[in-house]
């Protein structure tokens, strides 16, 4: 019996001094992230790319191209666009983690965290998560689709929009009422 109490408060000990230095170090990064939050892009950098990769998902494209080349060359044409799209929807991930590794900053920053726009941000990164594994599946089985990898890029570029929203209005917080914010000569 003593010895089960023995390891009870052995573990409990290593829980808490765990949790204590996990705490120590979450503050001691708090200093550099206000340095790397210069170093984000809020913007999407694959979303621009969202046209090309429209046409070349078209049905009709694939009509076409399938009137003036043998069945050998669409097979190869099919499979350099599956490829294509699955690299784009791979740049939207990356896109899509760096924005939210930007927002977790960004709120690490802000003076007011919401809890319901961190709510927002966890269901968002949930369903495009959900949303991401089943674009990919579909196209990793040669079932390419274009409206889920719409319903992805515009999750990236609506993130992007609230990110940029609340940067601003941080920098307005930040800067004070009384602040001017432009230079007038």
């Amino acid at each position: 019996m003593n010895l089960l109490l023995i390891a009870i408060g052995v573990l409990v000990a290593s829980v808490l001094g765990l949790l204590l230095w996990s705490t120590g170090r979450k503050a001691s990064e708090r200093g550099p992230a206000r340095d790397e939050i210069e170093n984000f892009c809020l913007a999407g950098k694959h979303v621009v790319n969202l046209p090309q990769i429209r046409q070349a998902l078209e049905p009709a494209d694939f009509e076409y191209l399938s009137e003036r080349s043998d069945a050998r060359m669409m097979r190869k044409i099919r499979k350099e666009r599956r490829r294509i799209a699955l690299k784009y929807l791979s740049g939207l991930r990356e896109d899509f983690e760096r924005l939210v590794d930007a927002a977790q900053a960004v709120a690490v920053l802000s003076p007011e965290v919401e809890a319901k726009e961190e709510w927002k941000r966890f269901r968002l990164s949930v369903e495009f998560r959900i949303k991401y594994r089943l674009v990919w599946v579909k196209f990793a089985l040669g079932m390419p689709t274009f409206p889920g990898l719409e319903g992805i890029a515009v999750m990236v570029s609506s993130l992007a929009l609230d990110l940029e929203r609340a940067v601003t209005r941080a920098a307005a917080t930040a800067t004070g009422p009384g602040t001017p914010t432009s230079a007038q000569g």
